[in-house]
């Protein structure tokens, strides 16, 4: 455990208080990255351009506001009723100063609305505002198959009750919905990249939710876990990524969609006005 700030190289181990953005730039290859890797390619891991965070950003607060709610209004400022003019200049100059979130007055009434939505569920507001959470601890650790560092940032972790709670926004927290963006944003992978990560390190892991949750009005919400074997899916992603990882930095080559000349290959469907190779044979539309 440390509280020291991570800088070219660090040791496994748990960090608290570690800046966000200190924690993208550091070492050690996160769930983000790996899945970059396995839906893209290492290039588009290694050379992609940083996005620089924005601190006055809506979904932050609201990040805040769930995961800390006693918290919320002392570090995030309701500002103008918009961006426009001298009065947004000089709120945003009185938060740089403060170091606070800057929000116009509607976005930080959602923000307020989105909480006292979410906490209306007694489970929920129980398992945060319960025990000693930790928020955003940095976990670093050795992957034992290829040596590699591995870091993850749970939202929120009971060690008492050997939980951890992804907070996630969500265009529709609908159930189906939801089940689609896990299978396309890698959520699977990463229950298995931080509960594998938080036992490597020592920690309990006996149960992993995710709580989607919708910006607009009525701000609808569901909590959700995975079964087991989309989970094991997941893991096998994680593990081809990090494989393909560390071939990579083994060899300082970093390549996109494969070299030379490759033939592509069709789907049954693409054969609309002609018949589909013989060696199709029964697979289905």
């Amino acid at each position: 455990m440390s509280n020291t700030p991570v800088a070219k190289t660090v040791k496994p181990g748990i960090y608290f208080d570690l800046p966000n953005e200190q924690y993208h730039a550091g070492p050690g290859i996160s769930k983000s990255g790996l899945w970059t890797i396995y839906t893209q390619s290492p290039a588009h891991y290694k050379f992609a351009e940083r996005e620089q965070k924005n601190h006055f950003d809506f979904g932050e607060a609201c990040h805040l506001a769930i995961l800390e709610p006693n918290k919320f209004e002392a570090k995030v400022y309701r500002g103008p009723e918009d961006r426009r003019g001298n009065k947004w200049k000089d709120a945003q100059e009185y938060c740089q100063m403060e170091g606070k979130l800057l929000l116009t007055a509607p976005d930080f009434d959602s923000v307020l609305a989105i909480r006292d939505a979410v906490h209306a569920d007694q489970w929920i507001n129980s398992i945060i505002t319960g025990g000693k959470p930790l928020i955003e601890a940095s976990g670093y650790w050795i992957d034992e198959a290829t040596g590699e560092l591995c870091r993850c940032r749970p939202d929120l972790y009971r060690e008492d009750l050997g939980v951890i709670v992804d907070v996630k926004s969500t265009q529709s927290a609908h159930p189906d919905a939801f089940a689609r963006s896990v299978v396309n944003y890698g959520y699977h992978a990463q229950e298995a990249h931080y509960s594998d990560g938080w036992r490597a390190l020592g920690k309990p892991v006996e149960g992993f939710v995710f709580l989607g949750w919708e910006k607009k009005s009525p701000y609808a919400y569901g909590v959700y876990e995975l079964p087991p074997s989309i989970v094991d899916e997941g893991r096998a992603a994680i593990r081809t990524a990090l494989d393909t990882y560390h071939e990579c930095q083994k060899a300082a080559r970093w390549p996109s969609y494969g070299e030379g000349v490759q033939e592509l290959s069709f789907k049954r469907w693409a054969y609309r006005l002609t018949d589909a190779p013989e060696s199709f044979g029964s697979e289905a539309a």
